[in-house]
């Protein structure tokens, strides 16, 4: 009887020592992840703010080339936005459920 119990209780304890390693992994994993998605958004946000800058300068020469490009310009804008704020809506969820 003895023997039953210390082989079940030897086999919890590596049990917990596995879960316990692959917990922390992850969580690693996870911060690591958080971090560069932070560092993603900081970098969006610096582009998002030069391309902006960009736009808002006047043209001088009404070409269908020039506007073509100012066209692609703005949709790339408009793009890292969504990009942004898709990224900052998932964020921010993760965020309420935690609070919860």
């Amino acid at each position: 009887m003895i023997n039953i119990i210390n082989v079940i209780m030897c086999f919890v304890f590596i049990w917990a020592i596995f879960t316990t390693y692959f917990c922390i992994k992850f969580a690693l994993i996870i911060l690591k992840m958080t971090n560069e998605i932070e560092h993603t958004l900081d970098i969006l946000d610096e582009r998002y703010a030069s391309i902006t800058h960009i736009l808002e300068i006047p043209l001088f020469y009404d070409s269908v080339e020039i506007r073509k490009v100012m066209a692609d310009i703005t949709k790339s804008r408009d793009a890292i936005l969504r990009v942004a704020t898709i990224i900052g809506q998932v964020k921010e969820e993760k965020e309420v459920t935690r609070d919860n």
